[in-house]
């Protein structure tokens, strides 16, 4: 029964491990030939990367895609994970594998699979007992000229056909040799510096192939190369503030006082700093600051050193003292003094500021001034160079319907047709201007409407048929029978989808009767009203502002007229 039941488990276990792996898309490389076979020594610290193509260099992948395995004799599969003898080091967009120490339990068949690519390998962990020659792991330079970097196993090979040295630097086996790297080159299969900088520390790897019974073999092996450079032998050099400076400070404010010090490379540096005041009765007062040192190059060219000081609020008794900043080293020491004096208010600063406010507000206030006087001739040049024609597909028939008192049996016998000013200007002035000078088309109903029909109804077409209606207010006008024209007008420009804009020009002053209808006197309060104040029978008034306005408030119109201004 027992064994039944330890069966089953065990059964269940593979079937869970074979899902999983499934899942991880890894049971599909199992069958897929070695790559690569790499032979080791063992208490090395060896890097693998994972190396889908055979490309140079390796094709980038997604790090969380990326995955190893170690496949038993069985064939069944492990995932390696970071622990105690092997390290998954991930980058931007690379993994590698480390191994450290290496021991014989670690020779295997390694997987690494990413995304839908896998790379397989096989790793040999030989003791390093069979190789008496094997080379240092590490090796420590100091600032040099001239040093020669040599693969540790290659002493273990002589005899054997050895290709050419590969090598690689960083964890991520990047190729060493670039082709701005002027002072590094290989030769004779050793890595020589003409001149060893403090970046070329790191851990170097190196390959090669070796044929053993008929096998080709890669040997890999690593070395930490370690750079340092001599104790410095200067003192400390400060920065800033200079000695015998004045900080200026405003009394009341709070102030922050910085020292900058330069400390060279000490292998063993222990920076001192200290502040010092002297209070005018010279007694000699230590305080606090807070310290910060950033490195240079990870400290091998020196380090830059801060300590700063806050004042929560400077006074007058802080005027009179005397602030000192020392920095020693292993060499030597260094001191700088400075003090703090009132600012001064800069009046001829404040007072060049001031003017050139004025002058700068006087000039944006001449140009509203311009703009505000010239605002219609601005308009109008604007429509004749950048507007386009608003007439174009609109379906109107008039760009305006000129409404006005007419003459009635009423008034017949008061005027004549030559002094009665309302048809004079409707009938004869407007046109000269507007459509003559300036391609407009104006309805004016004695010349244009037939006579007839019905009247009311035929203004009413009249008015929806055009883009603006100008009325030409008088006495005679808000008392007569013309005035319905100016209701009509306003009710439709009211209800129509594009509203009908009015123009309302006032030949002479009027008096509103008390019967005029309350949306003609609420339009005559809200609309803008052009005031006449010309000679219908002077020359000049072509050209006088307000023909300007009226074509202000009229339709864009492309047409030669438009650039009189």
């Amino acid at each position: 029964m027992i064994s039944k039941v330890w069966l089953n488990l065990t059964l269940l276990f593979c079937f869970v491990r074979h899902s999983s792996l499934e899942k991880d898309g890894v049971s599909d490389c199992i069958d897929v030939e070695p790559r690569y076979q790499y032979v080791v020594f063992s208490g090395d610290t060896v890097y693998f990367q994972c190396n889908t193509t055979s490309s140079n260099p390796p094709v980038k992948f997604e790090k969380n895609t990326m995955k190893w395995f170690l496949q038993k004799p069985d064939r069944s599969l492990e995932e390696v994970k970071s622990g105690k003898d092997f390290n998954i080091i991930k980058g931007k967009s690379k993994t590698a594998l480390k191994i450290s120490p290496l021991e014989r339990k670690h020779s295997g068949t390694y997987i690494c699979r990413m995304e839908n690519h896998c790379m397989k390998m096989i790793v040999h962990v030989k003791e390093k007992e069979s190789c008496p020659k094997f080379g240092p792991k590490s090796l420590f330079f100091r600032d040099t000229d001239a040093v020669s970097v040599s693969c540790p196993s290659l002493n273990c090979h002589q005899g054997n056909n050895i290709t050419n040295v590969t090598w690689y630097k960083t964890t991520f086996l990047e190729p060493v040799e670039f082709p701005y790297r002027f002072t590094l080159k290989i030769i004779n299969n050793d890595i020589q510096f003409s001149k060893l900088y403090v970046e070329d520390a790191g851990i170097y790897t190196c390959d090669y192939a070796v044929n053993m019974s008929g096998e080709e073999l890669i040997m890999r092996a690593t070395i930490r190369v370690s750079v340092d450079v001599p104790d410095t032998q200067k003192p400390p050099e400060i920065l800033g503030p200079s000695n015998g400076t004045e900080i200026k400070a405003e009394l009341g404010k709070p102030i922050k006082l910085t020292c900058r010090i330069s400390f060279g490379y000490e292998r063993y540096l222990n920076p001192v700093m200290t502040w010092r005041v002297l209070n005018p009765e010279f007694k000699e007062e230590h305080i606090e600051g807070r310290e910060h040192c950033l490195n240079f190059s990870n400290g091998l060219k020196g380090y830059e050193c801060l300590i700063t000081k806050t004042l929560e609020r400077v006074t007058n008794n802080d005027l009179q003292k005397i602030f000192q900043c020392s920095a020693q080293n292993a060499v030597g020491n260094v001191t700088t003094t400075f003090k703090l004096s009132k600012r001064e208010t800069d009046v001829v600063f404040l007072r060049h500021t001031l003017a050139a406010s004025v002058i700068l507000l006087l000039i944006i206030l001449m140009c509203a001034g311009a703009v505000y006087v010239y605002w219609i001739e601005i308009v109008l040049l604007y429509r004749h160079y950048l507007s386009k024609d608003e007439t174009i597909g609109d379906n109107k028939d008039f760009d305006a319907f000129i409404s006005y008192a007419t003459q009635t049996t009423e008034f017949m016998e008061e005027s004549s047709y030559d002094n009665y000013e309302e048809q004079r200007f409707a009938t004869l002035l407007l046109p000269s201007v507007l459509e003559d000078n300036y391609n407009y088309k104006l309805c004016i109903p004695e010349r244009d409407i037939l006579p007839g029909g019905a009247y009311v109804e035929d203004i009413a077409k009249i008015v929806k048929r055009s883009r603006r209606a100008i009325f030409i207010l008088s006495q005679r006008y808000v008392t007569g029978p013309n005035l319905f024209e100016l209701q009509a007008a306003i009710t439709c420009s009211l209800e129509e989808q594009e509203r009908l804009k009015l123009i309302l020009i006032k030949l002479e002053p009027f008096k509103e009767p008390d019967s005029i209808p309350h949306i003609v006197k609420r339009a005559l309060r809200a609309l803008p009203i052009v005031s006449w104040k010309g000679d219908l029978n002077s020359k000049s008034a072509h050209t006088a502002k307000f023909w300007k306005r009226i074509r202000y408030y009229m339709p864009v119109k492309k047409s030669r007229g438009n650039l009189k201004l």
